[in-house]
């Protein structure tokens, strides 16, 4: 029986709930023993929380929340008092394993302080902080800490995510500064569906994804992946050119390991190529992120050739992504790759670069982008069949793509967000032309959301392509863990 997307996506569906739930079911209930004793409640709010074993805490002042992180599980009940005890300061607060959420009614400075069986926080209006009365020491005589600061403005994320989800949904070598944007360092499960089309040929790709951290520091990482091609013409292993109907299955799965602010992996690969592997590495440095992946024979199924070739890539590639400052969001990557085909793994070597800035303007709802992708031949195997002949596989070819655009990016609610962009393209060594797309993201509770998407480009975004691409995708993750990534935060 084949393999349809659709059967794929519901396969995908259940086995990350299935996933889930095990792990959810092999966490240990909360203990009930946490006490709440309200401080002050005017004009600054003051609490303390005793029961519970302090870890970090983190704050962003943009989305008026801070997260707490303990070594031990907690109760929600507690948070939900404190809702409760200060209505006219708290907007919400819950907890979740051994992890909390805080979010103000208003512009607040936190202070927070651990002590010896909990910890206690001060909420500040954001215009008293001149005047308010600091926050009382610790119970071991210390002194308060600085207010924290804002970090990972949730809008430009979600920028950035919209438009890399569009033009590179499933390109692992090129996607990861941005993914570690959105999800920081979150338990994920994400299923997702794209629908691409171009001249004759239509992609139909079902992908799922789970990225969980089983103890401390070790991560089980799994991906499987099905791409249903059609197309009316397509270049086949005999050299011929012919109708090209298929479902492509292929998937990974691996282990991660973290060490502070590193995170090292290593995976197997397969598809109809063959095995392969993947090895990649990640550091955080402030608003930063660093990394890099290498990869040996990496299914490589982007086009329907690609697919009928049976092809696969090596490739080493360098990634960084952040906040080059307030409102000013970078990423970008630099890549050598190997393609090749089935009997033939040196089809073409290139050299290449993929580069984004996002601008925000304050106090608008837009930003302005750019984005440029450059990949350069540097060897390509000639073959001679059937017309048009010679012919390189796989279509590789030198590119060089320079997108300009603004994006009009707001919410209706604090939990439903829209995104309109478009702008101009420049290709080097092809045609040029305007692109344009938009997007709804539904995020009905921090760490759970659901986006789609719809785009047009006159210009080709991937090698092999030939332009004039139609694309569609659906995206839903759930993330868990790691209450300070951006995907927490809805506003």
């Amino acid at each position: 029986m084949a393999l349809t997307p659709r059967r794929l996506g519901r396969v995908t569906a259940l086995v990350a709930a299935l996933l889930y739930c095990v792990s959810a079911s092999a966490q240990d209930a909360p203990p009930q023993t946490e006490v709440l004793t309200i401080v002050s409640r005017g004009p600054d709010a003051e609490f303390r929380i005793r029961g519970v074993s302090f870890k970090s805490v983190r704050a962003d002042d943009a989305q008026n929340t801070i997260a707490f992180d303990f070594n031990a599980p907690v109760s929600d009940d507690v948070f939900a008092q404190l809702q409760a005890e200060l209505p006219d300061w708290i907007d919400m607060a819950y907890a979740g394993y051994d992890n909390a959420v805080i979010r103000a009614k208003r512009p607040v400075t936190f202070l927070a302080r651990a002590e010896t069986d909990g910890f206690s926080l001060k909420i500040l209006p954001r215009d008293a902080n001149d005047n308010a009365t600091p926050l009382r020491a610790a119970d071991d005589g210390g002194t308060p800490p600085e207010p924290f600061r804002a970090s990972h403005p949730w809008r430009v994320v979600a920028v950035a995510i919209t438009r890399a989800s569009a033009e590179r949904p499933f390109d692992v070598a090129l996607r990861g500064g941005y993914d570690t944007l959105r999800t920081g360092e979150a338990n994920v499960v994400i299923v997702a569906s794209d629908y691409r089309h171009t001249k004759g040929t239509s992609l139909y790709t079902t992908d799922g994804h789970l990225d969980e951290t089983v103890t401390d520091n070790i991560g089980l990482l799994a991906d499987v992946r099905n791409v249903a091609a059609n197309s009316s013409a397509v270049r086949q292993l005999t050299g011929a050119v012919a109708p090209f109907n298929v479902d492509d299955v292929s998937g990974s799965a691996g282990v991660s390991v973290a060490y502070d602010d590193t995170k090292l992996s290593f995976e197997g690969l397969y598809g109809r190529s063959g095995f392969g592997g993947r090895v990649g590495l990640a550091a955080d440095a402030s608003d930063w992120q660093f990394g890099m992946r290498a990869a040996w024979h990496e299914p490589y199924t982007d086009t329907a050739e690609a697919i009928a070739l049976k092809g696969s890539r090596d490739y080493s590639a360098l990634f960084a992504a952040g906040q080059i400052f307030d409102g000013l969001w970078a990423t970008g990557e630099a890549a050598a790759t190997r393609y090749g085909i089935k009997g033939d793994q040196n089809v073409a070597l290139t050299t290449g670069w993929h580069a984004g800035l996002r601008y925000d303007i304050e106090g608008w709802p837009l930003s302005l982008n750019y984005d440029g992708d450059g990949e350069y031949t540097i060897d390509a195997r000639k073959v001679m069949g059937l017309a048009p002949s010679p012919f390189v596989p796989l279509s590789i070819r030198t590119r060089e793509v320079h997108q300009f655009g603004g994006t009009f990016s707001d919410n209706f609610s604090p939990s439903l967000w829209f995104d309109l962009y478009g702008g101009y393209a420049i290709d080097r060594y092809s045609k040029d032309g305007p692109y344009g797309g938009a997007a709804l993201r539904f995020t009905p509770e921090p760490g759970f959301d659901i986006a789609l998407d719809g785009r047009y480009s006159t210009v080709s975004e991937r090698q092999g392509e030939p332009g004039n691409v139609l694309s569609a995708g659906f995206r839903l993750t759930y993330a868990w863990g790691a209450v300070d990534a951006p995907i927490f935060h809805l506003l």
